[in-house]
């Protein structure tokens, strides 16, 4: 995101994009003397190769990255530098340039140390300690760098640092914590790089304890000012250090709220308030709490490069500032949309007007037919429903499952009180529920133990005899439309290996349902509004299908994902207007299939480069499809009217011959194609746009019976979809593929 009014204003904010998959920027690092010149960290990991979007577990949160993006030219274009891949589950945590040679770039990532000496175009490892959490160049001897490793009691974790430009490391201890279960952050007072701030949190426990020191001779010995616990449980997630940079007596320390100290940080005073903010609407741009108020959990800070006492704070909710060092502080959001919604977003089916959905750390929010969304309702909101016999009464939930009743009480007014939901030690962090659309006095909600209540949430009795259904605990959850007893729950496999249940009689009874599916988080489950009988599942991860379907209610599954991304998969719905028509919703956005699965084709016009959809609804008043993000808010578009122009060809075409998916796919620049014929037969294979227009042709002469393999080099083409088509002996087959620069 880029502001030319220093965050002010209604539309601050406008969206870059860089043309790759980009899910979360960690760091951003500007070139010494050309602030056309820009690298761009990706990911968001705290748990090394345990990234899984926080649903179950609260410290997987984040998104993994795909190294390092470059542009030259203010954000117009951008090329790789870092060249990672999605799946590798990587991350970088921080960038930084030799302020005297801009050829000369660091960057600590989730993998150790890495270090470029031309500018980008080339990068080596030169030290491998995992979880780089930050990272500082010394600004007079540019051969002195500190490391900050470690994160959830990663190995290695501690502070080192070269003196020697990354050819030798010592790791420092001198006055230091022996271990630590946090990660740890550097503030350097420039005037005199000696003198070094560091601020240590351990771990997520309430009473892990936070560790403030400071050294005044380059890392030599440290002591520690203080072990005042400002990071709480958010030492392994949110905080950090300020020193002021014409006073290094006077530091500021952030964790869910900001202290302010001018005696070096042996004590420090309260200055904001994160419980202070404004439920209700916000208008965009406008003021968000008092002056006192700072959005909880903060995450990084930069530093005014003329004004001292200015100091941008990036935390939960978005960008905050402070123009007088910790006294005050004002929101910057304006046109800044990136909310991370978790599944369970609702929506209406009479009302084109109103939906509403659980957020993370920013509440529940209510769409009623205004940009400036009602905040309502929990800190983490979680899953939410409707009544949809009578939408005054909504339901909403926060963390571990606790539910709350959401009533409009005026035009566009709102009110909630809490629900006696049980509370259970073995839950979600997010936990789903849901409600019987014809019957809304019948609810379901997920925890170990699946509840029941038969009276709107008033009371609540036990499932399956009280019995838990397994030790995994469930993250997703489906009722039919038109049958209160059929609910599905899938569970995330954290106990045991994944697990989705059934039951036909209102919880009476549960089975496992899974079958051969993959062992991997169940994140969503979708029933057929006009069929019970139709059920869809997607998974995350990567390396197997993630999306798949039953005609008998899960008795038996198909694959109906391999013409899908193998990225996590979050979300899956059946049009009820065309039940043909599948959307489902994944870490590249969203994808459209005409046919019930068996093919698909991306959806995204009007998306971000990438986003991580974790939830589909269809508004049914205006036929309008609603996404809910992870990081990008919220979007609606039609639903899709007809079917796409160049269609694979039926099931039961005769065939002497077999046409293969296309591997990798997506692909770019190339992809390969895989036929077999079983005689001597004239063969055509070719390539067509989506409304049918051919854009090539690969092959066209007579081949012996064998098997077969083309690579399509796609390098002059524009991203998109394509279909290929084998014509043989008067007959095809045709598949899509998908191109993605």
């Amino acid at each position: 995101w880029r502001s030319y009014s220093t965050g002010e204003g209604t539309d601050a904010w406008e969206y870059v994009y860089t043309g790759f998959p980009v899910l979360g920027a960690s760091s951003i690092a500007f070139a010494p003397g050309d602030s056309n010149e820009i690298y761009i960290g990706t990911g968001e990991v705290y748990n090394y190769n345990n990234t899984r979007g926080g649903v179950a577990i609260r410290e997987t949160r984040g998104s993994y990255g795909i190294g390092i993006l470059k542009t030259t030219d203010g954000g117009q274009t951008w090329i790789k530098s870092l060249d990672w891949q999605y799946e590798q589950g990587t991350g970088i945590w921080s960038i930084k340039i030799n302020p005297f040679n801009r050829k000369t770039i660091w960057a600590g990532t989730t993998e150790g140390t890495f270090k470029s000496t031309d500018a980008g175009k080339s990068w080596s490892k030169v030290d491998s300690t995992i979880m780089v959490t930050d990272l500082i160049i010394d600004p007079l001897d540019t051969n002195k760098v500190f490391i900050a490793c470690g994160n959830l009691e990663s190995p290695g974790h501690g502070i080192y640092r070269t003196e020697d430009n990354g050819a030798n490391w010592e790791k420092l201890i001198a006055g230091l914590p022996s271990t630590y279960g946090g990660k740890a952050m550097f503030s350097q007072y420039f005037a005199d790089p000696k003198i070094i701030y560091l601020s240590i949190g351990n771990g997520f426990r309430s009473d892990a304890g936070t560790w403030l020191c400071k050294t005044t001779d380059g890392g030599d010995t440290w002591n520690v000012q203080s072990e005042f616990d400002y990071s709480t449980y958010q030492g392994w997630f949110s905080h950090f250090a300020v020193v002021h940079q014409e006073n290094p007596s006077t530091v500021l320390t952030a964790g869910v709220d900001v202290y302010k100290s001018t005696n070096s940080g042996v004590t420090q005073n309260r200055k904001s308030y994160w419980y202070l903010w404004d439920f209700g609407r916000t208008p965009a741009g406008g003021p968000e709490g008092p002056s006192d108020y700072s959005h909880a959990d903060h995450h990084a800070f930069v530093i005014h490069p003329d004004d001292p006492n200015t100091v941008y704070l990036a935390n939960d909710g978005g960008i905050f500032r402070t123009t007088d060092f910790g006294e005050t502080f004002e929101g910057l959001n304006g046109g800044y949309q990136t909310t991370q919604f978790y599944n369970g977003f609702a929506t209406s089916i009479t009302d084109s007007n109103f939906s509403l959905g659980g957020m993370q750390d920013n509440s529940t929010a209510i769409y009623d037919g205004t940009l400036e969304w009602f905040r309502t309702l929990g800190g983490d909101g979680g899953w939410t429903s409707i009544n949809q016999l009578d939408n005054s009464i909504a339901y909403g939930s926060f963390q571990r499952g606790r539910l709350g009743i959401i009533e409009r009480i005026g035009l566009g007014e709102y009110d909630n009180f809490g629900l006696p939901t049980p509370q259970r030690s073995n839950t979600a962090f997010i936990t789903p529920h849901v409600i019987s659309n014809f019957n809304p006095d019948i609810l379901y909600i997920g925890k170990d133990i699946v509840y029941k209540s038969t009276n709107a949430g008033v009371d609540w009795n036990e499932t399956n005899s009280g019995e838990p259904l397994s030790k995994n605990v469930p993250i997703s959850m489906a009722i039919s439309n038109t049958d209160e007893n059929l609910v599905f729950v899938g569970m995330a496999p954290i106990a045991s290996s994944a697990e989705i249940f059934r039951t036909t009689n209102g919880g009476d009874t549960w089975e496992n349902i899974i079958g051969n599916l993959p062992d991997r988080y169940v994140t969503d489950i979708a029933v057929d509004p006009n069929d019970d009988n139709n059920v869809f599942v997607v998974f995350s991860g990567f390396g197997t299908s993630h999306a798949f379907r039953s005609a008998d209610k899960g008795d038996t599954w198909i694959n109906i994902g391999d013409e899908l991304p193998d990225v996590p998969t979050t979300s899956i719905i059946v049009d009820p207007f065309k039940p043909t028509h599948i959307y489902v919703g994944n870490d590249l956005g969203v994808f459209f299939s005409p046919d019930n699965g068996e093919t698909w084709t991306p959806h995204n016009e009007g998306l971000p480069d990438a986003c991580m959809v974790t939830n589909l609804s269809v508004s049914n008043s205006n036929k309008m499809l609603r996404i809910a993000t992870h990081g990008n808010g919220a979007f609606e578009r039609k639903l899709v009217d007809i079917p796409s122009s160049v269609a694979a060809e039926p099931a039961n075409t005769p065939r002497g011959f077999v046409l293969e998916r296309n591997y990798p796919n997506p692909f770019n620049p190339s992809t390969v194609i895989e036929y077999e014929i079983s005689s001597e037969v004239n063969v055509t294979l070719k390539i067509y746009d989506l409304v049918g227009r051919e854009v090539t042709t690969l092959v066209n002469e007579k081949k012996t019976p064998g098997s077969y393999t083309v690579e399509f080099d796609a390098s002059g083409f524009a991203s998109g979809v394509y279909v290929y088509k084998l014509q043989v002996n008067g007959h095809s087959l045709s598949r899509k593929m998908i191109l993605l620069k």
